[in-house]
């Protein structure tokens, strides 16, 4: 088990799907029970980011954001660190299905010594399935008092060590309808 917070990121508007991603039947479930059951196990904790409690199952812990407003996935990271009873934090998109226990233990090994540890990906930073450690919190907390909504923004802040070579399928995001049924098709 890795000593770590697993915080599943599922406060998004969803506006190109036209409904609420977390709440994508996978089977029996939802996508985002789907996901905590693919990667919960392996963490010593599972919370989930989240404004709207529908958005979240029972049996999953809610973390709301702590500021007003809809200002996205860094104010999900900074209520999770916020929240998280371990030092590291592993955030995952919940509409990242192919994420898996593996690249997060990597990630979490490579952020030791450091605030965060996030893939770069076609040069582009993937903010959304990287490691934070409790020491970045006051770099998001800071971008978001300045009103820095992207994570690009905090990480610039923050002492990150960048993970290129990691495989971008792992990165693939379901977005819209016909995604969604990409994603289910492979199951």
């Amino acid at each position: 088990m890795l000593k770590a917070t697993l915080l599943l990121l599922a406060g998004g508007e969803s506006k190109r799907m036209g409904q609420p991603k977390p709440l994508l039947p996978v089977g029996a479930v939802t996508l985002v029970e789907w996901l905590a059951a693919r990667l919960g196990d392996s963490f010593a904790e599972v919370l989930v980011s989240a404004n709207d409690p529908q958005l979240v199952p029972k049996g999953l812990r809610m973390v709301r954001d702590r500021r007003a407003g809809h200002l996205g996935p860094l104010a999900g990271i900074e209520a999770g660190l916020h929240a998280a009873a371990s030092e590291v934090l592993v955030a995952v998109a919940c509409d990242m299905p192919r994420a898996t226990p593996e690249l997060a233990q990597k990630l979490i090994e490579l952020s030791d010594g450091h605030d965060a540890a996030v893939p770069r990906i076609g040069g582009r930073p993937e903010p959304a399935f990287a490691c934070y450690r409790q020491t970045a919190a006051w770099a998001i907390g800071e971008a978001l008092d300045m009103g820095r909504l992207k994570a690009a923004g905090a990480l610039e802040r923050m002492d990150v060590v960048w993970m290129d070579n990691a495989d971008r399928k792992l990165f693939w995001n379901i977005n819209t309808p016909k995604d969604y049924q990409v994603f289910l098709s492979a199951l």
